[in-house]
């Protein structure tokens, strides 16, 4: 059986047996990886927060075209003049005088004149709503949508990035554990070597000096094993603060390639020129570059309000009473301290700037899409290249270890033999995780973080799971 059937085989049984957490450690898949930077993202939160807002933002402007009441009170003392036109009384009575003489008339001034003072409580509902405003209002609203819009990109493209992060700091550690899994097999088998070198010395079959190439060899694998090891607890130092785990977090993804591509070129391109975080964000200063051009070229339109007041008054005068008024107020604007003329001209530049990053976005995008899409082709095919090199070099280890002990060979070529196999062992799985973040940037890139997870599920080769360190 090769080794990669003996690796698969490996990992389905531990996939098949129900994962044991040891104290202080605590598994997690890909997935579930992910959930729990989410919820420990300062950038991610941030932005969710954001959203938010924008939401609460617009949707509390989503009726400011319609129509408002407000009750009113006064409490208060009132002081008035009132003023009573008795002229034509005055000449009547003064007719009557004429005509009848010796007939006693009062005099009668032509005005009354009385100051009033009266304690007044008024209670009125004031009810106003916009009937015409030149779509001010209307842009109003807009730009609040627009912000909205913005907010949410923002968050997906802060999403996009920490999945990115995530799955480079979870999969390096598990590249960084095969490494020293594939450093302790190789210090295995040199030690193994260096035992066959001491009893072959003491036989006189070889000299002094070829069992002491084999301690060397041996002291050198200890230090690569080591230094692999180390490697391996920075790593996992990196993904345990980015989840701020308290517990060691133990990877249960593992290391993926598939052996088909994964979708075509131009199928990616047509997603992220939909999904990208990126243009998501260019859509939504769109809206608000047009809303802001629509709000600024309306200073001069006419507004039309309906209003309608009343007020129940009570006061210790008879003369105070109740009133009301209903009608419509027009307001048309003459001059403007502003010149509208230039903040037109300025929201015009402000849109042709949004267009200009979106034609340049409309290159760059497909670019970024296609580089990491070849990265991730190249990955794969370097993988998948190297599948017969790793039973060659086991094979020739083999025959190196027989033909040392039969004299044929010196200790440096069993050494060599097992430091190539050492080579290609970890050269494959670094192809496998340049694989996996050729994956991950390109997801990023076409706004579909989401799917690798499922992509990693689905795929038909894994490496190992070396978690024991």
């Amino acid at each position: 059986m090769g080794f990669l059937q003996r690796s698969c085989l490996l990992l389905a049984v531990a996939g098949a047996l129900p994962a044991q957490a040891q104290p202080g450690v605590t598994p997690l898949y890909f997935s579930d990886a992910l959930s729990q930077a989410a919820g420990s993202s300062g950038s991610v939160q941030g932005a969710s927060l954001d959203v938010r807002a924008k939401t609460l933002k617009a949707e509390a402007l989503s009726n400011i075209d319609g129509p408002s009441l407000d009750l009113t009170a006064f409490r208060g003392r009132l002081s008035t003049d009132l003023s009573v036109d008795t002229s034509r009384l005055a000449g009547v009575v003064g007719g009557i005088g004429a005509a009848l003489p010796g007939l006693p008339v009062p005099e009668i001034p032509n005005s009354l004149n009385k100051s009033v003072a009266t304690d007044l409580t008024s209670f009125g509902l004031v009810g106003l709503w916009p009937l015409y405003t030149g779509g001010r209002l209307e842009a109003v609203k807009g730009l609040a949508a627009g912000m909205g819009q913005e907010a949410q990109a923002e968050q997906a493209e802060a999403e996009e990035k920490l999945a990115t992060l995530v799955a480079q700091r979870y999969f390096q550690l598990l590249l960084a554990q095969r490494v020293a899994a594939v450093r302790a097999e190789v210090t295995a088998g040199i030690a193994e070597h260096q035992r066959d070198a001491v009893k072959l010395e003491k036989g006189g079959l070889i000299s002094r000096a070829e069992r002491l190439r084999a301690d060397v060899a041996l002291d050198g694998a200890k230090s690569e094993e080591a230094q692999a090891r180390s490697d391996a607890q920075v790593a996992q130092v990196a993904l345990d603060r980015l989840l701020n785990s308290s517990a060691q977090v133990r990877p249960l993804t593992p290391l993926f390639v598939n052996s088909l591509p994964v979708g075509t070129l131009q199928s990616f391109i047509n997603t992220g020129m939909r999904e990208n975080a990126a243009w998501k964000k260019i859509a939504s200063k769109r809206v608000q570059s047009e809303q802001a051009l629509r709000l600024q070229g309306k200073e001069y339109s006419p507004t039309v309000f309906a209003v309608g007041n009343y007020n129940r008054n009570h006061g210790s005068a008879d003369l105070v009473r109740s009133n009301w008024a209903v009608g419509l107020v027009v307001s048309v604007p003459l001059v403007h301290r502003i010149d509208t003329s230039k903040m037109i001209a300025a929201a015009k530049l402000d849109q042709e700037r949004v267009e200009v990053t979106a034609r340049q976005a409309e290159r760059d995008i497909p670019t970024l899409i296609e580089k990491n899409w070849r990265a991730l082709e190249n990955a794969r095919i370097q993988f998948l290249s190297t599948a017969s090199s790793v039973e060659l070099a086991r094979e020739n280890i083999r025959l190196q270890g027989i033909a040392f002990k039969q004299g044929q060979v010196t200790s440096l070529e069993v050494v060599d033999a097992r430091l190539n196999l050492a080579k290609i062992e970890t050269q494959r799985a670094q192809n496998a995780y340049n694989y996996v973040m050729g994956l991950a940037q390109l997801l990023e890139a076409t706004g579909e973080t989401q799917r690798l997870a499922s992509l990693a599920a689905q795929a038909d080769i894994h490496l190992p799971l070396d978690t024991t360190q």
